[in-house]
């Protein structure tokens, strides 16, 4: 990699324009791009000068060592961990940010380290000071970092550290900053925001929107996965998958026990199919008895025609938007869907006893 991709590189990172790095370095804004389009490299005097703006070293502005750099930060930041000491874990990041004065990553954890000095020590002065460090090492992450996942990590830390001081406003201010990649840290920092400011009611209304959305994207990506999996005949993993979207759909049974009755009957139905595959006969037959039963279940639930989440599950979602509804199937067919695996079963006795049995 040349310096001239390097210093593009290096300038995206810290946000800044050709004209701004131009003006910092004392040169034009064309001799900026034409180092970047690798038309001409800077004067050899003004490698310590442009390596120094980016608190980086001369090798590395030359490519050299790039993954020695990251495997340093690596290092210094599981030294701090096996520390097992919070000052002793700011000693330790406070060195290497010598080293590595640009690092993120080593922001970040002080930041977080320093944020529980505010929580234990009985020295206001002390805790005032570590909080100002830590938003300061935040912001200085949100201002000049080019990688949105770090980007949000730092939102994270920032909106955890007003949230604490009280400055909720703040607080929401950077939990808003969040990207869309990250939505897992926008929901918990606002239901922080939201406890902190003692709004319980707002807080209960959105973390049980929040509960149900999350349910149903990773019932999704529960089945999809599954489906992947099924279909590149990796069946043990498929079935790994099943077991979870299994316990996922049986989460909220307390609240309602034949919650999502139809959504467990299907993947039942799947898990009996990927025995089948696997050639177990007993853990396949165990699945479709079970499949039988779900899909009585269904069709007797399916007689009310009320599948309102608020009305279904009161426990979990008594609050939760009156336009959102379980799915049902109201014409269950198991003799239908058993007949793909008569083949595999054969005549064997207590199958067909099984199937002559179904009334559903």
């Amino acid at each position: 990699m040349n310096i001239g991709t390097n210093i593009y590189m290096l300038r995206k990172e810290k946000k800044i324009t050709q004209a701004q790095l131009a003006e910092k370095l004392g040169v034009s804004e064309q001799a900026i791009s034409k180092w970047e389009n690798d038309q001409c490299a800077p004067d050899v005097s003004l490698f310590p000068i442009i390596a120094d703006y980016f608190g980086v070293s001369i090798d590395r502005l030359f490519g050299y060592y790039m993954n020695s750099y990251a495997e340093e930060v690596k290092s210094i930041i599981k030294a701090a961990d096996d520390s097992m000491d919070t000052y002793k874990e700011i000693e330790i990041i406070s060195e290497g940010l010598k080293r590595y004065p640009n690092s993120p990553d080593l922001k970040i954890y002080l930041a977080f380290s320093l944020s529980m000095v505010n929580r234990f020590s009985e020295d206001n002065d002390e805790r005032n000071k570590a909080v100002q460090k830590a938003i300061q090492l935040c912001l200085e992450v949100v201002d000049s970092c080019g990688d949105n996942k770090l980007v949000d990590r730092a939102l994270n830390m920032l909106s955890r550290i007003y949230n604490e001081i009280g400055n909720y406003k703040k607080a929401e201010e950077c939990i808003n900053k969040i990207s869309a990649d990250s939505y897992d840290s926008r929901i918990a920092g606002k239901i922080r925001m939201l406890q902190g400011e003692r709004c319980f009611a707002e807080q209960e209304q959105f973390a049980e929107d929040s509960l149900w959305k999350l349910f149903w994207t990773m019932s999704h990506v529960f089945e999809s996965m599954t489906h992947s999996y099924k279909n590149n005949k990796e069946y043990d993993k498929a079935l790994a998958f099943l077991h979870a979207h299994e316990k996922l759909l049986s989460v909220f049974d307390d609240g309602c026990p034949d919650f999502y009755a139809a959504y467990k009957m299907v993947a039942c139905e799947n898990k009996a199919e990927v025995y089948m595959r696997l050639g177990d006969k007993e853990k396949c037959f165990a699945e479709l008895k079970r499949f039988y039963d779900l899909a009585k279940q269904v069709q007797a639930v399916a007689q009310n025609h009320d599948f309102n989440i608020a009305v279904r599950n009161p426990t979990y979602f008594s609050g939760i938007s009156e336009e959102i509804y379980e799915e049902y199937m109201f014409n269950v067919n198991p003799s239908k869907a058993l007949l793909k695996y008569d083949a595999f079963f054969g005549d064997d006795e207590a199958y067909v006893q099984f199937k002559e049995g179904i009334t559903v």
